[in-house]
């Protein structure tokens, strides 16, 4: 199966979208004008919803809600600020929110880097791999005590976790046994081939992080569902800039960034999610709200793949906090 296929299924009706008042959603990596983020953080607010808008700066934070509020004056936004690959930053500020906010519906792992060479953080962490997947997952961990309590009086909660294709650049057999693992070249550390394995490796971590949630989830009797999400191919500031200026008509013919918002925001929001629970809970969705586990790896559906890979996040992120 080419890993580039994608399927479109009709656009989401916006209209369909219930009302979310009362509700609260962070949506990370959400400030970016023109980004699929911002187009989810406005469809939210539209709808009702308080939403925490995730940025690495206070300033790009407050500048998204100045420009939302002169559309939408009613929305309720709030800024969070953290830098994802600061995993003592993430902890912070989830255990921040945790300790201030009454509930938590909606969870939106949004941000993201795409491909880039292989460069280490002060820990020795991939920092592709650390922002796109240690830091969302510490950040949902942090988060889940609201979480749950959250999902016992209001049943339906949603953690969204995007991903890409472009994890089945990943070898079949690959192994998550090691804090070594995280940091696999896959073949270089700066050509554009590898650069773009390495991105998708963070993003078949990214699925299975959502497979094992759910699987915990459902042995624990919570009330939520945990769903990764391939928005599509869009054509956004920051894929603009990975193909550079010159080479900007190759993203011709791709998703607008609020179509590429549609399939996140069908995972977080639809009723019918909830409603059929056993056949969208831990499933992959692609536009616009496809569930589309035929077109995952064969890594991606390891269970005990997911499994080493959340004890090997553990233990790596463990010893990070320690230092």
């Amino acid at each position: 199966m080419e890993y580039t296929r994608e399927i479109r299924s009709p656009e989401l009706d916006l209209d369909a979208i219930p009302t979310l008042t009362g509700k609260v959603a962070i949506v990370t990596g959400a400030y970016a004008p023109s980004s699929i983020g911002i187009n989810v953080v406005e469809q939210l607010a539209l709808k009702g919803a308080k939403v925490y808008i995730g940025a690495r700066s206070l300033e790009k934070a407050q500048s998204a809600i100045t420009e939302l509020t002169k559309t939408i004056p009613s929305a309720n936004l709030k800024p969070l600020v953290m830098d994802l690959n600061d995993l003592k930053q993430v902890k912070a500020v989830a255990q921040a929110f945790v300790n201030e906010e009454s509930r938590l519906d909606i969870l939106v792992n949004n941000a993201g880097l795409l491909a880039r060479p292989l460069d280490k953080n002060e820990q020795g962490i991939s920092v592709s791999f650390n922002t796109n997947h240690l830091g969302p997952f510490l950040f949902t961990l942090t988060l889940l005590p609201l979480l749950k309590k959250t999902a016992e009086s209001y049943p339906g909660v949603r953690v969204v976790n995007m991903s890409s294709t472009t994890h089945f650049l990943v070898p079949a057999g690959f192994k998550f046994d090691t804090p070594e693992s995280f940091n696999a070249d896959l073949g270089g550390t700066d050509d554009p081939k590898s650069n773009i394995a390495r991105y998708g490796l963070s993003k078949l971590a990214n699925i299975l992080f959502t497979k094992e949630l759910q699987r915990r989830f459902d042995a624990e009797g919570v009330a939520a569902v945990a769903i990764s999400v391939h928005p599509g191919g869009v054509k956004t500031p920051g894929s603009i800039n990975f193909v550079g200026p010159a080479n900007v008509a190759m993203l011709d013919g791709s998703m607008t960034p609020l179509q590429g918002a549609m399939t996140p925001l069908f995972a977080s929001t639809m009723p019918v999610v909830w409603e059929k629970k056993t056949e969208y809970a831990g499933k992959h969705l692609t536009p616009y709200g496809y569930i589309s586990e035929d077109r995952l790896s064969d890594n991606a559906k390891d269970p005990e793949l997911a499994k080493s890979l959340w004890s090997t996040s553990e233990t790596v992120i463990a010893d990070v906090l320690a230092k």
